[in-house]
């Protein structure tokens, strides 16, 4: 009966009449709620009133822990304001409020604490304080508004619940004949059904009050207080069991939301109105009536489609409040009864809008069948998020008021209640729907403003109402066809938000090495390339990779092919990728760092028969798949530096065009092997020419090329700085991991410009702010890609460098390195938006039909124009998979590339990235496959399945967690996983905690159930412990705790198997430092990898700097056992001294 005698009906609905009005089916579903209570009609007994407190019911019982947990919230005031035009009789109102208040002990309860449990303390009746206040002397105009403030001001005030009273009223003296009645209560002793039962005993009260005649209201035959106690003491077994099937792994619904969820939510809301014209009404009573449903039936299943297109989740809970006036000795009470039912919503398999009404109407028989049990047991019996910025169990609501309340009739004077918006909510989203005189629907959304802002949530209900239209049109259409945005909406989002570029300018946007030749003969003098005190010109870099083409070319090395670069960081780097674009060649970087396995996959996939390197690295083994395998060739460019020499400097004639192969990145692969994306010369140009520009890049920038050439970022730092006729500051390997040596290097070179994954200029911003700062450093511009941004490094970035310039860069190694960007000009609580696209980049956000998606709904990010490459590189099936015709393409044979990515548009146009569709994540900057890790582990002798998922860390770090069932007895240690993956995959691939289970936990499907693993408390499956030893120990120790977010630190355990990485070895690195003032280097940290050898090679370090560093281990500890009380006495002391 929820849309039938619904939470806001009056206590006098002559139910006879309603029901000659009802269809079959709503007859059915009252007679089940007249059966239903007739099975109860003997409850409810009178408790003896001793004086004592009487117990809270559920519902109480949760409101009175929530203003326990939030004192002073305003979530639960009830409000409401009623305007008398009239002659108003105020002594006849105030008896009347009086006697109401006298014959409802609820509202004049309050609430005591014992034993930590509330109680009811029910105070005697006692006449209420009703202040008149005057605004008859102000205008017409200036009372309205003084009206609609104090009512704001009575909706914003807070009830005590320990002292009361928790009801409240005030009348507002507008003009002689015209008054406004504020009334408040709590929601502890009210609820919709409630306002019913006040106006209709304000009404009669007031008339026989008015025309000198004594209260006509019998006396109640219970009280809300035996309702409590009664509902405690039944059973509702069978109901629980009920709930207890549906709610199993109840879904969190998690909407796209304009900011953060916050730790703890507040009761900030707002609303915005929400009208269905009549004519869409009596379609929705027509379908109703056809599937024997009910129109809330109806409405719900638009509003879970609504959901469902909106946050992409399949299944929902929305919540349904009913009356739950379970006697019809409580239907004339006062007071908390209204349930809410959580009606799970599952969207799944694509039904027809018809298939879903009826999904609707059998899940809300079954919850209107088992209603009695409160929602506080529902949630308290069921495993629901209880976050502190979550809603339990409902995070969104569907109200429909429909069946009208008993009109307030006073003698001589006209009643209107004003429709006056409360600024509190206590949900994330609810819609609160009301039949309006002309057989429309008014109603409005109420939405959390800690989450939206009031346009999404206006454009959310346009779609709704889009949604329902189009389903009441076409019931028999499948959901996902059905539109939610109009075509000239449509439209828009191709021409405008899409950047309206086209491929065209990538056939003469240049070659990679033509655009680096055209600064050689602008200024060949100036410098090109800086690598410690190395500095090429670039005359001198075009002549050495002149040489090198030249030496490749008499090597056989032609157009299409690829030929490998495997060097340590140098000048070398730069000379060789220009020197084989210039042969006309592609190159692919074959990382001298990575794990051997890999590297010859890499080059034997690749079918490089040239491997360009150092004698440092120089190994062909690692070159091999197999021992018998033949290998590419090696050539070392130290050792043939004097033969390079002898060959001609001047330029080889050119061989390749914009269309041409200029290189392959290899990227981590779902199959379990890396996929290499390949680009072609003139689609990167058009980039590196878009990124330049919102560089403003120019000749006297410095661009340091901090990124592995394996990293697509390197393309621009390296191509891009030479394009501008700028120079390319090469650091060397440890550099880049050591921010004081990389600070160094920023302040000596005169750095401009920075281009990198987040976590790189982070680990130098943390390791610098709040100490010596970066003064001397000449950054410009920084731009940022790869990762999501920390919400703390602009601004800390902004104040370390005063007038930096910031940008976020973002795209893909297969559509050219990036595609959008956007300039941080502030710190933005939901984060930062990925930004618009680049010239001829065009960015869509496309449902699972293909479709654009309106402003603000998720779907997935496609990338044409002149940004995909050319595919995968002898995978012509995934490329076909990935990179599809393009049907908004202004040319004919576009192409778009399918990212996977979770995206959705804002309103002012930027991008904004969602996460993964697939199991893709990023850690560090680094695209990974999860599949590929999952792969390596299943070849362990002893693990049986693995999963591999990503999770964040208690210091907010997102890190990689293995999972595996052992396949025997002998259960894997983390130590044998790690050192197993470790010669398999990159470190950035490398999980930092393994997790031993006996089985993995699965859904009712048979599915694995990813949101049942548990997150690795710190993550690790430990060896045998073995505690620190000394104080120096055990401040190392705590400091790698700190750091690593795990409690127990042992003294052999090692630092990289407890989920440590090079960016949390620098922090380490910089705080040791901080500590003990002595000279502590990265190679040797990482050399030590336990807390006991770094112990030792402390000591070492400190005997020859003449630093004690186990005293200064003791100051540490005795400080930090220091009350801050001690501290400051201690200090006192000390400036005394």
């Amino acid at each position: 009966m929820a849309d039938v005698v619904g939470e806001h009906d009056a206590a006098d609905i002559d139910l006879e009449e309603v029901l000659r009005g009802l269809t079959p089916e709503k007859r059915l579903l009252v007679g089940a709620e007249l059966a239903r209570r007739a099975a109860s009609a003997a409850a409810v007994p009178v408790v003896a009133r001793t004086g004592d407190p009487l117990p809270c019911s559920f519902a109480q019982e949760r409101l009175w822990y929530l203003d326990q947990a939030d004192p002073g919230s305003v979530a639960y005031v009830v409000p409401a304001a009623v305007r008398f035009t009239g002659r108003l009789d105020l002594g006849a109102l105030r008896r009347s409020l009086d006697e109401i208040v006298r014959r409802h002990e609820v509202l004049r309860t309050t609430f005591a604490e014992r034993d930590g449990l509330p109680h009811q303390v029910v105070r005697p009746a006692e006449p209420m304080t009703i202040p008149l206040v005057h605004l008859d002397a102000l205008s017409g105009e200036a009372a309205e508004a003084e009206v609609r403030e104090r009512y704001q001001q009575e909706v914003r005030l807070p009830f005590d619940l320990a002292r009361g009273p928790l009801i409240r009223a005030s009348v507002l003296r507008v003009a002689d004949d015209e008054h406004v009645l504020l009334l408040s209560m709590h929601h502890i002793v009210s609820d919709g059904w409630s306002l019913g039962v006040l106006q209709h005993e304000l009404t009669t009260l007031y008339q026989a009050y008015a025309a000198g005649e004594p209260s006509p209201l019998p006396e109640l035959a219970v009280q809300y207080a035996d309702f409590a106690v009664w509902q405690r003491g039944r059973s509702d077994a069978g109901q629980l069991e009920h709930w207890r099937a549906v709610l199993a792994g109840a879904p969190v619904l998690e909407l796209p939301a304009d900011k953060p969820r916050p730790a703890e939510r507040t009761s900030r809301g707002a609303s915005v109105p929400l009208l269905l014209d009549a004519e869409t009404i009596r379609a929705v009573d027509q379908l109703a009536e056809a599937e024997q449903a009910t129109q809330y039936m109806v409405l719900l299943a638009a509003y879970a489609l609504l959901l469902r297109r909106w946050s992409g989740q399949p299944e929902m809970i929305i919540g349904s409040p009913v009356a739950n006036r379970v006697h019809v000795d409580v239907e004339p009470l006062v007071g908390f009864f209204v349930n809410t039912l959580p009606l799970r919503v599952d969207t799944s398999g694509d039904p027809t809008f018809r298939e879903l009404v009826r999904t609707a109407r059998e899940i809300c028989l079954a919850a209107y069948a088992n209603q009695d049990l409160p929602f506080e047991r529902m949630v308290a019996e069921t495993v629901a998020d209880r976050s502190a910025g979550t809603v339990p169990l409902v995070q969104t609501l569907l109200v429909l008021r429909n069946v009208p309340m008993s009109a307030l009739e006073l003698p001589g004077v006209r009643v209107d209640v004003l429709d006056l918006h409360t600024e509190s909510t206590k949900f994330d989203l609810s819609l609160d729907l009301v039949p309006a005189a002309d057989g429309g629907i008014a109603g409005r959304a109420e939405f959390s403003l800690d989450l939206f802002e009031a346009g999404t949530v206006r454009r959310m209900m346009t779609a709704f109402s889009l949604l329902l239209t189009a389903g009441l049109r076409e019931p028999d259409t499948r959901i996902s066809r059905l539109p939610m945005a109009t075509e000239q909406e449509r439209a828009r989002m191709v021409a405008e938000f899409s950047g309206g570029g086209s491929a065209a300018p990538a056939r003469t946007a240049g070659t990679l090495h033509g655009l680096f030749e055209h600064q050689v003969d602008r200024a060949p003098d100036a410098p090109a390339v800086v690598f410690g005190d190395r500095t090429l010109t670039y005359r001198e870099l075009d002549e050495r990779a002149n040489q090198l083409a030249w030496f490749l070319r008499g090597e056989g090395v032609r157009p299409e092919q690829l030929v490998g670069v495997s060097l340590p960081r140098s000048e070398l780097m730069i000379v060789a990728v220009l020197g084989i674009l210039k042969a006309g060649a592609g190159y692919v970087p074959l990382d001298p760092g990575y794990p051997r396995d890999r590297v010859a996959y890499m080059a034997e996939d690749a079918e490089a028969e040239i491997v360009l390197t150092h004698s440092s690295v120089a190994d062909p083994d690692r070159m091999r798949v197999t021992d018998d395998a033949t290998g590419p060739r090696l050539v070392s460019l130290d050792t043939e530096a004097a033969r390079l020499a002898e060959l001609p400097p001047e330029r080889p004639p050119a061989v390749v065009t914009e269309a041409n192969l200029a290189y392959v990145i290899y990227t981590s692969g779902s199959t379990g092997r890396p996929k290499g994306s390949a680009n072609e010369h003139g689609r990167v140009a058009n980039t590196l020419h878009g990124v330049n520009g919102a560089y403003g890049l120019q000749p006297a920038d410095r661009m340091l090329a901090i990124s592995s050439l394996n990293y697509d970022m390197s393309v621009y730092e390296v191509f891009g700085t030479l394009a501008a006729g700028a120079t390319v500051v090469v650091p060397g390997d440890i550099v880049t991991t050591d921010p004081e040596q990389l600070l160094e290097l920023l302040r000596q070179q005169r750095v401009t410009a920075w281009s990198s994954a987040p976590a790189l200029l982070d680990m130098l911003v943390n390791h610098t702010y709040g100490r010596q700062g970066m003064a001397g450093v000449a950054l410009r511009v920084v731009g940022l890609g790869g990762d999501r941004m920390p919400p703390a490094l602009p601004a800390r970035l902004a104040e370390l460098v005063p007038g930096v310039r910031l940008l976020n860069l973002a795209g893909m190694t297969e559509v050219s390195y990036c595609s959008t960007s956007h300039p941080v000009t502030g710190r933005s609580p939901a984060g930062v938006p990925w930004g618009r696209p680049l010239p001829n980049h065009r960015i869509y956000v496309l449902d699972e039909h293909g479709e654009p998606v309106p402003v603000g709904v998720a779907g997935e990010l496609f990338v044409g124009g002149a940004g995909p490459g050319r595919g995968y590189w002898r995978r012509p099936g995934l490329t076909a998979e990935r990179f599809v015709p393009d049907p908004f393409s202004p040319e004919p044979g576009g192409r778009m590339y399918a990212t996977g990515d979770h995206a959705r548009f804002l309103a002012g146009g930027d991008l904004d990235f969602l996460g993964r569709l697939d199991l893709q994540v990023k850690i560090r900057g680094f695209r990974i496959e999860l599949g590929e890790i999952e792969n390596a582990l299943a070849g362990h002798p002893e693990v049986n399945e693995p999963v591999v998922l990503a999770y964040t860390d208690s210091v907010g770090e997102r890190r990689l967690a293995a999972y595996v069932t052992p396949r025997g007895e002998d259960h894997p240690s983390a130590t044998a996983l790690r050192a197993y993956l470790s010669e398999r995959l990159p470190d950035h691939m490398v999980p930092s905690a393994y997790v031993v289970l006996d089985r993995l936990p699965l859904l009712p499907s048979g599915k694995l159930n990813r949101a049942a693993l548990p997150v690795p408390g710190a993550g690790v499956a430990q060896d045998a412990y073995t505690p620190p030893d000394g104080n120096l120990e055990q401040v190392l120790a705590e400091l790698w705790s700190g750091l690593l977010a795990v409690p127990r630190i042992g003294a052999v355990d090692d630092f990289f198997e407890l989920g440590g990485h090079s960016l949390l070895a620098t922090q380490a690195v910089s705080r040791i430092r901080e500590l003990f003032r002595i000279k502590l280097d990265i190679p040797g940290f990482l050399a030590a990898r336990t807390v006991r050898s770094l112990a030792v090679y402390m000591r070492q370090l400190g005997a020859t700097e003449g630093i004690d560093v186990d005293a200064i281990a003791e100051l540490v500890l005795e400080v930090s056992a220091l009350s801050d009380e001690q501290a400051r006495s201690e200090m006192q002391d000390g400036t005394r001294a």
